[in-house]
């Protein structure tokens, strides 16, 4: 069974972005949160949409 969530500190060191940018993310909505208890945790569902949503295709004009 592959993982489900992720603690905030794990998503961090796997995105390679500081908790406070992960913290950014889930107040302005990139990212959902769960609240079980005092534990925050971020879906993997959540965190690969975040990824395809800023997936950068090859090729692609970047904006500045």
């Amino acid at each position: 069974m592959q993982r489900m969530t992720y603690k905030i500190d794990e998503v961090a060191q796997a995105l390679s972005l500081g908790k406070t940018t992960i913290h950014k993310l889930l107040r302005d909505g990139e990212l959902q949160k769960i609240k079980l208890g005092r534990a925050t945790l971020i879906s993997a569902e959540s965190i690969d949409a975040l990824i395809q949503r800023h997936a950068v295709q090859a090729g692609a004009p970047r904006c500045h």
